[in-house]
């Protein structure tokens, strides 16, 4: 797919002329037998128009944002070999993003546990945009049919600042968000409702989003009591008016990383309750993958 938005001269820098490439680089604390590999790549291609008018010359310069579809043309991390090329339909693509927590781990931890990747040792230093792929087991809310298989498409964006003109065509092609904060940094709240502002204004309707604590227990840190007199919210009604007031569709706290649990993992909940709120929406896409 490809995204035409206009950029002004000081959007980039002269020597951008032609085309601009960001790869990220492989993971190499995970072992390539285990069928992951490259994240993902993304093309800008930077050319000029010039227009007349009034007999005057007039140039402006046009990006083009070529994102790279889960199908055809980049790699993602998942969880099985060739996930990306078993089927020609597209994923749900849901939107993982928040600043830093104060915690122990990033964002990208919670996705490969999902995923279902056994924790290493080390992990690679965040970078830009991520992608990672999982075919999901999902069951309506309130239903007793069988499981439906689901493949997704999670984006892990950074930072908002650093990445406001790509950002603007992920979230619009985006179908969910899970938002991130932690209150080992409370400023982190507050940047959870920017990014809950941002994904408003840049999709052209309203996309169902999740809230994320990251209150992580490890052997370097205890969770943090954040609920209650003189805390960060008063009580649990304080944190459901919250989630109403920034139109969240809930509330979910992660204690302890869990890559066994898949779907039942914490994480796995909250993307669950985005699939709810996506599939009963009507606003799904005859061609997305169920």
């Amino acid at each position: 797919m490809k995204a035409h938005y206009l950029m002004s001269s000081n959007d980039f820098k002269e020597q951008s002329e032609g085309i601009i490439t960001t790869t990220n680089k492989v993971d190499d604390s995970v072992s390539l037998e285990d069928g992951k590999e490259i994240v993902s790549t993304v093309e800008m291609e930077l050319t000029e128009s010039t227009d007349s008018q009034d007999g005057n010359a007039h140039k402006e310069r046009v990006s083009t944002l070529e994102m790279k579809t889960f199908n055809r043309n980049f790699r993602s991390l998942s969880q099985e070999d060739h996930l990306e090329e078993t089927t020609d339909k597209d994923p749900v693509k849901i939107a993982c993003v928040g600043g830093f927590t104060g915690g122990v781990s990033n964002k990208g931890v919670f996705i490969k546990d999902y995923l279902g990747i056994k924790p290493a040792m080390r992990i690679h230093p965040f970078n830009a945009i991520d992608f990672y792929l999982k075919k999901a087991n999902w069951r309506r809310r309130d239903s007793l049919k069988s499981y439906s298989s689901v493949i997704l498409q999670l984006s892990e964006i950074s930072d908002m600042k650093l990445l406001s003109a790509m950002t603007q065509v992920f979230f619009r092609y985006s179908q969910g968000a899970v938002v991130f904060w932690g209150p080992r940094n409370a400023d982190s709240l507050m940047e959870a409702v920017q990014w809950r502002t941002k994904i408003k204004q840049e999709t052209s309707s309203a996309i169902p989003c999740v809230l994320v604590t990251e209150n992580l227990i490890d052997n370097c840190a205890n969770s943090l009591r954040w609920i209650g007199p003189g805390e960060i919210f008063e009580s649990e009604l304080k944190l459901d008016q919250f989630c109403k007031d920034h139109e969240f569709s809930g509330h979910f706290e992660i204690t302890s990383r869990d890559w066994e649990a898949g779907e039942k993992s914490v994480f796995g909940k909250a993307v669950n309750r985005l699939l709810d709120e996506i599939f009963d929406s009507d606003k799904i896409k005859d061609n997305t993958c169920l």
